[in-house]
């Protein structure tokens, strides 16, 4: 019952997503650009002005920065705020109904967002499960100083910086989420070994993996997809599989077993 169950509730996300974004265009001020406003101290036209003008200037970087060696990959996304707007609107309508499966069914618990972010995940679960711990997982770069301060009011929120391949998890956790950065860490298997070691049983496991190497993917990582994806299935129970030969990140869920 859990896969056509998990796949009711990613209909059901999609469906939020659209009924949100229709609802938007009536809104002289999005929500995004208002919290932005807030923590820039500038007006919510500002922000979407800004936004606007930052897309062309992060774009060039993002074609032409090297990003081979660690130092480099670290510090490219410390050289803009241009990744705080384009989180924060990308997320902004996005509903997180298959994740909050896994907080429902467990009274409390300890949920990591590794590379977070702004943390969108955490921001949309964290009121309706006040009872879960909750940790954010990124380099110290601008992303994590807007997810410092737009949780700097939930004690429950914790936050680790990113400073080696291997990820710093300490804790064991119950949910462990990982979307859209798998394709753009230095050594991916080191990270997902990681996530299994510190998933405890029963735990939840939620990632993706974009397959598009001369683009988002860093060569390395690309080519280290398969036996990622193969050390996942190996270790862990597979409720929906990342198709290795599929074009687009694909949706994958693991469990790891009691």
């Amino acid at each position: 019952m859990l896969k056509p169950t998990v796949y009711l509730l990613r209909l059901g996300n999609l469906s939020y997503y659209y009924l949100f974004a229709i609802l938007e265009k009536f809104s002289p001020t999005p929500h995004w650009a208002r919290e932005l406003s807030q923590y820039f101290k500038t007006s919510p036209y500002e922000i979407i002005q800004a936004y606007q003008q930052k897309r062309p200037k992060a774009a060039q970087l993002w074609t032409t920065k090297p990003r081979q060696l660690i130092k480099q990959i670290f510090s490219f996304y410390s050289e803009t705020d241009y990744w705080v707007y384009r989180q924060t609107y990308f997320n902004r309508h996005k509903a997180f109904l298959d994740i909050a499966l896994a907080l429902l069914l467990k009274p409390k618990g300890r949920f990591c967002e590794y590379g977070g972010g702004v943390g969108p995940v955490t921001h949309w679960l964290i009121n309706k499960f006040p009872k879960w711990k909750y940790q954010i997982i990124d380099l110290d770069c601008p992303v994590l100083k807007f997810s410092r301060w737009r949780f700097k009011d939930n004690p429950n929120v914790s936050f680790k910086i990113v400073n080696s391949v291997i990820p710093p998890l300490h804790d064991n956790f119950d949910v462990i989420v990982c979307k859209q950065v798998l394709e753009h860490v230095p050594d991916p298997l080191i990270t997902v070994k990681q996530f299994v070691k510190y998933l405890n049983p029963g735990g939840w496991l939620f990632v993706d993996y974009v397959n598009n190497p001369g683009r988002e993917n860093l060569a390395v990582s690309a080519k280290k997809r398969q036996e990622v994806l193969n050390y996942l299935d190996s270790h862990l129970q597979a409720i929906f599989k990342i198709n290795p030969n599929q074009v687009h990140e694909g949706y994958g869920l693991y469990l790891k077993k009691l």
